[in-house]
Order: structure tokens, then C-alpha cells, then sequence
């Protein structure tokens, strides 16, 4: 089952346009979001306005800030649409309603948190052991239909790596 399965009845469609906040980083009410349409970047600033990129988010994937959804805390990263988007916006006192009302929606909550760990790791394990030029590589095989769609200083800020070392790194593998 997939995730409007399970939550069809919960939330409303909202247009998001290019530019705005799905939620920032330090604010509250968390929600959950699942991408409808459209193209979003998750990520967390520092205090002197330095960006790093978590994640790219596309049509039928889900965010939400776990530490905000589970804890109720304010959000520790920010979510920025890069197109016109539709989102299906879900509260968290609504997704916590149905997590504890229905064995399935805990089934799928529990498949969601095991995928997003294992991601978590798999990202970790780049950052430590491949070079920026590998990252590239993978990235590349594995978003293909993202890499147009995206800014090369995005791109740059999801590798960890400045937008001179991606471009010649592309000028290296012949991009």
C-alpha cells in the first residue's frame, strides 16, 4: 500500500509555488508532507547563513521533521520548493490520531522510519569513504531524472562540495 493508501482521508492539497516554505528550520507546528507534484529541497542553514542539503524530495515521497512530528519540537531543518508543487499537508495531531488508531498505518510508519535509517546510513557511509567525484557518479546513476531539474549549486551542496570543485569534476568525467 502507499502512502495516499493509508492517509487518503487526512490532510487537504495545498499549491506550494516555487520559492516558498513547505516549514523553516526552529518554527513550529510540524506537518507531514507528501509531494503531490513538484520538487523540494530539505535542509538545514547555520546561524551565519551557510546551507547544507539533507535531501531532494519528488512525487511520491514524504517529509516531515521527525523531531517535530514524534518529539513536538520545532523543525530542525527547513523545506523549500525548487518547483510549483502540490502537497497533501497532514498536522501532526492528525497523522498521530491515525498512527495509534490503525495497526496498518503503524505498519507503514515502521517501513517508512527502517527505509529513512537506512538511507541516513547509506548517505553516511558516502560522505565518509567515497571521494566527491564517486558521490557525483552515484548520484547521478541513482536521481538521473533529478540532475536536469536541479541547480548545479544545489547539486554542489548535496555533494559537500563547492560549485568549483562540481565543475571540475564534471569537466573530469566529461559531463
Amino acid at each position: 500500500m502507499s502512502f495516499s493508501d493509508y492517509f487518503s482521508g487526512l490532510g487537504s492539497s495545498v499549491e506550494i509555488p516555487k520559492g516558498a516554505y513547505l516549514f523553516r528550520q526552529h518554527q513550529e507546528p510540524a506537518s507531514l508532507f507528501f509531494i503531490e507534484q513538484g520538487l523540494v529541497k530539505a535542509f538545514y542553514e547555520t546561524f551565519d547563513g551557510k546551507e547544507f542539503i539533507k535531501s531532494f524530495i519528488k512525487e511520491g515521497q514524504v517529509i516531515g521533521s521527525l523531531q517535530a512530528l514524534v518529539a513536538d519540537q520545532s523543525n530542525s531543518f527547513s523545506v523549500i520548493a525548487l518547483e510549483n508543487c502540490i502537497v497533501k499537508k497532514i498536522s501532526r495531531s492528525q497523522l498521530m490520531q491515525c498512527v495509534d488508531s490503525t495497526a496498518h498505518t503503524r505498519g507503514w510508519l515502521n517501513e517508512f522510519l527502517l527505509a529513512l535509517a537506512m538511507k541516513k546510513e547509506q548517505r553516511e557511509y558516502e560522505f565518509l569513504c567515497l571521494s566527491a567525484a564517486e558521490r557525483y557518479l552515484l548520484f547521478c546513476q541513482r536521481e538521473a531524472e533529478l540532475v536536469p531539474r536541479l541547480s548545479q549549486l544545489d547539486i554542489a551542496r548535496y555533494l559537500g562540495i563547492t560549485p568549483v570543485a562540481l565543475s571540475r569534476i564534471r569537466r573530469r568525467l566529461n559531463f
